[in-house]
């Protein structure tokens, strides 16, 4: 047990939190060490071809039940180990490319332009947060954090770390702005990746036409491409069918709900649904396409269009996002290009973008 040190009157807040949170990962490292590895499951689905070639790309990947679906030309492939294409699996930050998605077609839509003010759309008071635009946020170029300056949500997350728990469960919209409202700003103006961000350009979104985030994703997206078991639960349920996912270690996961937080990293979805999408933005039929087209640099080697990433080597252009929540880890990408896009989906948090950008690679077979 670690000891708070005495002193005359009462212990700071802040050093009383420190201790906690270093008790807390003190545990967590115990707890990790009696984890056991995840194995990939046997049973592979799907294309012979397509399950080889990520057998081949598994060395050093930590997976279980793992789901891959490729697209070229039109036309989609599915492989799995334990899964297979109508299996669901939590995205994560993948989310954060669908939200995108909604701000350019709310844009084609006339209804925010990418200089309107996140306080134009909702209520964050006088904070400098209110201030960010649309189209700052949606480029990790709005100065704002990863996460809002609430002690309270950095204790959430490591307690998530130590018990397997969700660590967005109970974090509504109105929490989302009142802890986004005492939030200031960072002093340069150096990009920084934001689920903040991304939470905040969802919900200002949602609220410009009065409906859930959730709402419009599916009136929006989802609904028209046929993205039928594509869903954004913002709470947990009792009867979830979903199979739970593990952390890196393999350790069970509680699945992550989310509301205020849910255009950030709340989607659900299947190889089959995000393959639909794939095509659908290689073809130009998706709405808000030109999200992925770049606007800024994010850093030496991505370049960022509304949230979607893009890199550019010696083999060519990869538009791209991954995601990872406390037991699942997922990456979309493509070669537009080429007409080619890859979905990768792993119930194991632990990432898949070295398998999924092989994948995307023509010599992949």
């Amino acid at each position: 047990m670690i000891a708070v040190p005495q002193a005359e009157g009462p212990v700071p807040a802040a050093v009383v939190l420190a201790v906690v949170v270093l008790a807390l990962m003190a545990a967590v490292t115990v707890l990790a060490a009696r984890a056991r590895r995840p194995v990939l499951a046997t049973g592979m689905t799907g294309d012979l071809a397509l399950g080889s070639a990520v057998r081949d790309a598994l060395p050093g990947l930590r997976a279980h039940r793992l789901a891959v679906a490729l697209v070229e030309d039109g036309h989609v492939t599915f492989a799995g180990f334990g899964a297979d294409e109508r299996t669901v699996f939590e995205i994560g930050s993948v989310t954060k490319a669908l939200t995108g998605l909604l701000l350019a077609d709310a844009v084609d839509r006339g209804e925010v332009t990418l200089d309107d003010r996140l306080g134009e759309h909702l209520d964050l008071g006088g904070g400098a947060v209110a201030g960010v635009r649309l189209g700052d946020a949606a480029a990790h170029a709005g100065r704002l954090p990863r996460l809002p300056a609430d002690p309270r949500l950095l204790l959430r997350g490591t307690r998530a770390s130590l018990t397997g728990r969700n660590p967005y469960d109970g974090i509504d919209v109105p929490a989302l702005l009142a802890a986004a409202a005492r939030t200031p700003l960072a002093t340069t103006p150096t990009p920084q990746y934001s689920n903040l961000g991304a939470a905040l350009v969802g919900q200002a979104l949602a609220a410009r036409v009065g409906t859930t985030y959730a709402q419009l994703l599916a009136d929006r997206v989802t609904g028209p491409l046929g993205m039928g078991a594509t869903t954004t639960p913002a709470a947990a349920r009792a009867d979830d069918p979903m199979e739970p996912g593990t952390s890196r270690r393999g350790r069970p996961q509680e699945p992550w709900t989310m509301d205020g937080f849910a255009p950030a990293g709340g989607v659900r979805s299947t190889t089959a649904d995000l393959a639909v999408l794939l095509a659908a933005l290689l073809d130009g039929s998706a709405p808000g396409a030109w999200a992925l087209d770049p606007r800024a640099d994010l850093d030496a080697t991505e370049r960022v269009g509304l949230f979607w990433l893009t890199r550019s080597t010696d083999d060519g252009t990869t538009t791209w996002h991954n995601g990872m929540t406390g037991g699942f880890a997922s990456f979309v990408g493509l070669d537009r290009a080429a007409r080619r896009g890859v979905v990768v989906l792993s119930d194991v948090a632990s990432s898949v973008d070295a398998l999924g950008t092989r994948l995307l690679a023509p010599e992949r077979v």
